[in-house]
């Protein structure tokens, strides 16, 4: 019985599949090799020792439902706690060296890098379950809905660890590819990467470097230090309801208060972004500036932004 419950659970997982022997790897081999001057014989034997990951793929195919909870129930109920708050806190007095070089570099706070960690991959504890090999590979020469993608973070990811002078088969990240603390994909990382602890590459698997890259990402997008990217809005009556929300609904506060969304009295512009975000039967609806609109070019969902800024919020306040 056991036998057969490995056999039928192995096609989720992983199992021998020869890459290099495929005409699509074929094609991949030679553009690499002229457009980059990539050894051939080395990206064919980096195929050759690839794994096929069916679970992996099940995700973007269409075929696996409901994998992941985006929920923004799950983010209040999972990262906007307290228990959670105190681990941002203790990650801050840990990492306070690499924080504050990024800060001296960068210019950018470490209550928001702290959050993007926490948010992105709970510092560390998740996000690094994958080959970023196998995951690539598998999602690059497979059918899938985002296919083109893939195998344009394929070609980078061989670009990032041939430069990085990286082992291919050792990197460590999401399902998707996505690498580090902070989970940027190969073609971020190499725009973004920084090697803040001085060791001679940038590392996706090293803290230090996670967490200059954040930095040097959020700087970049003109992060504004001590301006809180979310405020809770006021609302009256139900007409809020018939209002677009979206990372992009910009609105000026007088179009807001004819829908009966109210803005804090500290709130000091005449513009807002309007979150609205389903908590089971109810409704959460904040406003967010400038600094949200940063958060959302990181990741375009306003459930995530929000909780990064209720976050960054959080570990601003007095303990």
């Amino acid at each position: 019985m056991k036998a057969t419950l490995i056999i039928l659970l192995l096609p989720f997982y992983l199992y021998s599949f020869n890459y290099a022997n495929s005409p699509q790897a074929k094609k991949f081999i030679n553009k690499m090799h002229i457009k980059y001057g990539f050894n051939k014989n080395y990206i064919k034997n980096l195929l050759e020792n690839a794994n096929h990951l069916q679970g992996v793929l099940n995700r973007y195919n269409g075929t696996l439902k409901g994998a992941t909870d985006y929920s923004w129930s799950r983010y209040k109920r999972k990262i906007l706690i307290p228990e959670s708050i105190e681990l941002g806190r203790q990650f801050m007095r840990k990492n306070s060296r690499s924080l504050k070089r990024a800060k001296a570099l960068y210019g950018v706070e470490k209550e928001i890098i702290t959050s993007f960690i926490r948010v992105e991959s709970k510092f560390g504890l998740y996000g690094g379950e994958y080959s970023v090999w196998d995951s690539l590979v598998t999602l690059s020469f497979n059918k899938n809905r985002k296919q083109r993608f893939f195998k344009s973070q394929l070609e980078k990811f061989l670009i990032l660890t041939r430069k990085e002078h990286l082992n291919p088969l050792k990197v460590k990240g999401s399902f998707a590819g996505a690498m580090g603390c902070v989970q940027q994909v190969p073609s971020i990382y190499l725009k973004f990467g920084v090697d803040l602890d001085r060791d001679g590459k940038r590392d996706p698997n090293s803290m230090a470097d996670c967490i200059g890259s954040i930095a040097k990402f959020l700087s970049r997008q003109r992060w504004i230090n001590n301006l809180q990217p979310v405020a809770k809005a006021k609302v009256n009556g139900n007409r809020y309801l018939n209002l677009r929300s979206g990372y992009r609904s910009l609105y000026n506060l007088y179009t807001l208060n004819q829908y009966g969304i109210y803005a804090p009295s500290w709130w000091n512009s005449t513009k807002a972004y309007y979150i609205r975000l389903k908590d089971k039967s109810n409704y959460d609806v904040y406003l967010g500036n400038h600094n949200y609109r940063v958060i959302t070019r990181y990741n375009a969902s306003k459930q995530y932004a929000t909780s990064i800024g209720l976050y960054y919020r959080a570990l601003k306040s007095k303990e």
